[in-house]
Order: structure tokens, then C-alpha cells, then sequence
């Protein structure tokens, strides 16, 4: 018999039975360096953090140039030289705004949209995850 107050201990697991539990499973991104996959969940949430990825294109063309001595010269032998040319094209770095408690799902569509490889947003989430800013594991297959 139960005393006043107490409930009994079948009532009690009856009740406990009843209840819902949520278990939050941690939010996780997976990418493949090789293939340039990346998989997330949906709730892979973003800290504030600034992101510049630009691209450095440099270019180096040598070409062998034949060098003579004058007509008629005692002194001197034809040789090559190298010539030597070197062009970089740094266009502006480009950027998207993202709203506070942004997702990555709106991160990768925003990198799209600026012309951003699978391969850039690889390296993109490996740095804001450095960073700090990336609020899930990040595992690299």
C-alpha cells in the first residue's frame, strides 16, 4: 500500500514509459578532397566569421632566343637565352554576406553563385572551421 503522498512504483514506470526523449545528435559535414563531395546535415549552423578566397593566376612562358656575335666576328659563340616572361592576374577577391545564424546549406549556395569549385568550398569549410566558426565536426574522407 502506498503511502499518502508517494506514488507506487508500477504507476511511476507507467508514467516513465510515457515519456518522449529528444537525443540532439551532433551536426556533422562530410567532405571528400579527392571526389570534391560534401554531405551535411541540415542543421550545420555558422559562427560570424569573413571569408576571402580569391584566385592568383600566375603564368611563366620561357622561350630560348638564339644570341650571335656580329658578322665577321673572331670572338663570340651563338648561344640560347632564355627570355623570360611572367604575368599574374589577381582579380578582386569576391565575397557574400551571410545573416547571423546563417547554415551551411546557404554558405554553399552563396560560394556557387560567386563561381566557387567544390574543391574551393572544401578548403573554405576545412579554414572557417579552423577558424572556429563552423558549429559541427568536419571529417575529411
Amino acid at each position: 500500500m502506498a503511502q499518502s503522498g508517494m506514488t507506487s512504483v508500477p504507476v511511476l514506470i507507467a508514467r516513465m514509459q510515457g515519456l518522449a526523449i529528444s537525443v540532439n545528435s551532433p551536426a556533422k559535414v562530410v567532405v571528400n578532397e579527392r571526389t570534391g563531395t560534401i554531405v551535411m546535415g541540415g542543421d550545420v549552423k555558422l559562427s560570424p566569421v569573413s571569408v576571402i578566397h580569391g584566385s592568383l593566376t600566375i603564368q611563366v612562358e620561357t622561350t630560348q632566343i638564339v644570341s650571335q656575335p656580329s658578322p665577321f666576328s673572331n670572338t663570340g659563340t651563338t648561344t640560347t637565352v632564355p627570355d623570360v616572361k611572367l604575368s599574374v592576374k589577381d582579380p578582386p577577391a569576391q565575397s557574400i554576406q551571410m545573416k547571423e545564424g546563417a547554415n551551411v546549406d546557404e554558405l554553399i549556395k552563396g560560394l556557387h553563385a560567386i563561381g566557387a569549385t567544390s574543391h574551393d568550398i572544401i578548403a573554405i569549410l576545412q579554414a572557417i572551421k579552423a577558424a572556429g566558426g563552423l558549429q559541427a565536426e568536419l571529417e575529411v574522407i
